[in-house]
């Protein structure tokens, strides 16, 4: 009984671990997004699913140990450049008002996280429509289903206006209204001590609302996944892994289908410090509506490393090589580069500051279809928030970004963004 006991709590860390990286890759998705026109949690939230101590299975036990956490933010900013132009830039003073709500609980089997929330940005000199509007919906799941089983599961939603370059397959440029969902489950068993498989699948897309849009970019991505994972050290464990990934456009004739052989680990070196590798070969199957059928082989890899330095400090970085969603008409695919560094650390209870900074480098080579060129994207972004007192805290931010593509300068283009704000938690 002790044995299993002890497989029981190996497995519901180790996958506490996986959704709670999944979460937050999720949440880093769009985080520029949140930063500019999305609410802000409430500012006493940590990332924990909250204290379970004499916590009980019953819904109702739940609901009654942890009320809602609700949200609000009223800011004032400036866009120097709305339609990502590389001249003739049109700039514009804007407010934006948001709100969101967010509910966690958990007991000894299940802890779930979700939050709601959406935002109006009024444009004051932008030409045409001044008015964009911004929701996400996200929740996040760990249940053991038995000392042996544990499913997760984690869903981002976003309705969003403007272009974020840390999105997968997404576009660099302000390309009208558009859908982002990002939804993984994972199924865990621990075989015996050392030995566990985990059981994939995970859905994301990008669904634009102009027709023009809809019927060259939009699409939809499903992984199935299946990983042995092998404990040889105390705090390493070994990952060999296989993906098969077919990509549907909803119109276009831009279809594709992975397959992936992987090898890589997850460290644990410390309750505060993870990094998981993956790296291996990717195999695609393309079609395209000017040259057909032809195959892609190259390299493959992800990083993710977590670090909490302090109880409100942590420090994430990432980096992905592989093939994407091109985000041009009749381009089937892109190779791309990218690579994520944000920090976020609280000097005081009430003085937090935060700063990200993303690079991409997009290869786009595809014979008898598109020119070959290279692109590069750099975003910076960094904030500060104060803490008034338990309702109220200000905020500040602002962000740069650059394309960059000598071989094809009319993508090229830089973009500033500032606000400042007021936040209220309830």
């Amino acid at each position: 009984m002790k044995k299993v006991s002890r497989i029981s709590h190996l497995a519901l860390g180790v996958l506490t671990a996986t959704v709670t990286m999944t979460a937050l890759q999720a949440q880093n998705d769009i985080g520029a997004a949140r930063s500019l026109h999305l609410a802000p949690l409430p500012a006493d939230f940590s990332s924990d699913l909250g204290d379970t101590e004499g916590s009980s299975d019953s819904p109702l036990s739940l609901l009654a140990s942890q009320p809602f956490k609700f949200s609000a933010a009223v800011r004032e900013g400036f866009d120097d450049n709305l339609f990502t132009e590389r001249t003739n830039k049109d700039s514009s003073f804007y407010t934006n008002v948001a709100a969101g709500v967010r509910y966690d609980f958990g007991g000894p089997r299940l802890k779930l996280s979700t939050e709601l929330g959406g935002g109006v940005t009024y444009y004051y000199t932008r030409p045409g429509d001044k008015v964009d509007f911004n929701g996400q919906f996200t929740l996040s799941a760990t249940y053991l289903a038995s000392p042996r089983l544990t499913i997760s599961a984690s869903t981002v939603t976003a309705y969003l206006s403007q272009p974020d370059t840390s999105i997968i397959g997404g576009t660099n440029r302000v390309d009208g209204d558009y859908i982002y969902t990002n939804t993984s489950i994972d199924a865990a068993y621990q075989w015996t001590e050392k030995f566990s498989t985990v059981t994939g699948y995970n859905i994301y897309g990008n669904l634009y609302m102009e027709s023009d849009l809809n019927d060259t970019q939009s699409f939809i991505s499903q992984t199935i996944s299946q990983s042995f994972k092998y404990l040889a050290l105390p705090k390493t464990t070994l990952v060999a892994e296989y993906r098969a990934n077919p990509v549907t456009y909803l119109v276009a004739d831009l279809n594709s289908f992975g397959n992936f052989a992987l090898l890589g680990f997850d460290q644990v070196f410390n309750p505060r410090f993870r990094w998981t590798l993956r790296a291996g070969v990717e195999q695609r199957f393309l079609n395209n509506p000017v040259d057909g059928k032809s195959t892609y082989i190259g390299p493959y890899g992800e990083s993710n490393l977590v670090y909490q330095f302090g109880k409100y400090s942590n420090i994430g970085w990432n980096a992905r090589y592989g093939t994407e969603a091109s985000g041009l008409t009749n381009v089937t695919q892109r190779q791309t580069f990218r690579t994520g560094l944000s920090v976020t650390h609280g000097f005081t209870p009430r003085l937090s500051v935060n700063a990200a900074f993303n690079f991409q480098v997009d290869y786009f080579d595809q014979a008898n279809v598109i020119d070959t060129y290279t692109q590069t994207v750099w975003d910076l972004s960094v904030g500060a928030n104060f803490k008034l007192n338990r309702v109220v805290s200000l905020s500040a931010g602002y962000q740069f970004t650059a394309v960059n593509a000598p071989q094809a300068i009319e993508v090229e283009y830089t973009r500033n963004v500032a606000f400042v704000g007021a936040n209220f938690a309830f």
